[in-house]
């Protein structure tokens, strides 16, 4: 693939580097700091409720699985410091995706965060590499190297992004319809630079959302109800994975920035276990071209779980959800298994 950062074997040790320091971090919280250790040092001390962080979506934010929340990383109160990490992994027919993110939030104010996604092909890229070379008429070895992926091709992204709530408390504004309200953005970097130019489509983008999430700590059973509901503007195809933006009808590459909403719900059935619905529209760009090919690349449905959390303590959290992401370039039913581990202080 030329100079592109890409590991075919998806087995580059930079992204592990990288977020060692971030998963190292929230394992010292949940190992390490003891409550003596935390009595010593408020400012790091989890004042918060349980669960009120939320885990941590595939982005790097505090959030839901696949959307990003109100809410701000940690259990830090307003005079206190938190944060989390985690890591995410999605087993789908035909795909599968590693991810690893944390973030750290400052004063129950605003929170600071990181992913780096490995969505790896598998055997699917030799599929692929079949069907572009038979839709062009030629073998594959005549296909452009960026354009060539072979078995175990790994599309990688980098995500930072930025958090600022703006008013309302899910904890105390219990008294009022006022949810708590937060806008974000992530920049996005897809290290897989001559592919997504390739394909119609640009490396790096930004979105920017607001996210307006409520808890009812007496809502359905006495337990803990929770509802999000999340505006993003966006032009990320597949959440960045395909890159950003695409092709005009005149062949031009084109921005195309779209406002699409997601949303989420989670009750809890008994004081640590949630369970809940989760649902994210994605924009519809189009990739590689205007024809057969290019149509079926280019279709994108809306990501989809349904999900269960189990809140160990307040330093440890398990999620594991059935998710229904649809059509993923050009290939249909990308549904599997989803599991996330979140560690938090």
């Amino acid at each position: 693939m030329g100079k592109e950062n890409i590991s075919r074997d998806g087995r580059s040790l930079l992204p592990f580097g990288i977020l060692g320091c971030v998963a190292g971090l929230g394992l010292f919280a949940t190992i390490c700091l003891s409550p003596w250790a935390y009595a010593q040092n408020a400012l790091f001390a989890p004042g918060r409720l349980a669960a009120t962080g939320g885990i941590t979506d595939v982005d790097g934010s505090a959030g839901g699985g696949i959307n990003p929340w109100a809410v701000i990383a940690g259990y830090g109160t307003n005079d206190q410091i938190g944060g989390s990490a985690a890591y995410t992994h999605v087993g789908l027919p035909n795909y599968g995706l590693n991810d690893f993110g944390g973030a750290i939030g400052f004063f129950d104010r605003v929170e600071i965060s990181y992913a780096h996604q490995q969505f790896n092909l598998g055997s699917t890229g030799g599929a692929l590499d079949g069907a572009i070379a038979g839709f062009f008429g030629a073998p594959i070895s005549a296909l452009p190297s960026q354009l060539q992926f072979g078995n175990n091709y790994a599309f990688k992204q980098d995500i930072f992004g930025a958090k600022v709530r703006l008013l309302g408390d899910i904890v105390y504004d219990q008294n009022t319809p006022l949810p708590e309200i937060s806008v974000g953005f992530h920049f996005r970097h897809n290290e897989n630079d001559g592919t997504i130019r390739a394909i119609g489509a640009r490396p790096n983008g930004v979105d920017f959302y607001v996210a307006a999430s409520k808890l009812f700590i007496n809502g359905l059973f006495n337990r803990y109800s929770f509802v999000d509901f999340t505006l993003s503007v966006t032009d990320a195809n597949q959440d960045g994975l395909l890159g950003f933006g695409g092709l005009a009808r005149n062949g031009s590459y084109q921005r195309n920035y779209t406002v699409e909403p997601a949303f989420s719900i989670a009750q809890f059935i008994t004081r640590r276990l949630a369970v809940g619905y989760e649902f994210r529209a994605m924009p519809q760009n189009q990739l590689v071209g205007y024809n057969a090919l290019g149509d079926a690349v280019s279709k994108t449905d809306p990501w989809q779980d349904v999900f269960a959390a189990l809140f160990i303590n307040k330093h440890l959290s398990l999620t594991a959800a059935y998710a229904h992401l649809g059509r993923i370039a050009s290939v249909p039913n990308q549904n599997g298994f989803y599991i996330s581990l979140t560690s938090s202080f």
